[in-house]
């Protein structure tokens, strides 16, 4: 009974997250994106914002143009490092914590960064 639970409980993560991420909105997200952001990933997502454009290789954040994702492959996993922050997933450490932006936000900032994909 209880694994029928969690995986009735995992579906309705999924279906949520979906949902949200079909929902989003990749204006709001631009506009969130431009706030948070654009210092290290820049306005066009190339990782060459004024702030990450200093740091040196391998500390770079990531290039949205062009890279595969890490770790953030889907909204969920977007959201946990959004929060938490890259040294929690084991990413770039210098990838600071947004533990305040919401869901709904962190939906459309990623809905935003998957349009600057070339």
């Amino acid at each position: 009974m209880k694994k029928i639970l969690k995986i009735v409980a995992l579906l309705l993560l999924t279906f949520s997250s979906s949902s949200l991420s079909a929902e989003a909105d990749k204006a709001k997200g631009k506009d969130s994106y431009v706030k948070l952001c654009v210092t290290c990933h820049g306005e066009t997502g190339a990782g060459d914002g004024p702030v990450g454009a200093a740091l040196p290789e391998g500390m770079k954040p990531r290039n949205f143009q062009k890279d595969e994702f890490k770790f953030a492959t889907d909204l969920a996993k977007f959201t946990k490092l959004v929060k938490e922050g890259g040294a929690a997933v084991g990413l770039n450490a210098l990838m600071p914590a947004q533990a305040d932006v919401t869901d709904e936000d962190i939906a459309n900032i990623y809905a935003y960064v998957l349009s600057l994909k070339k």
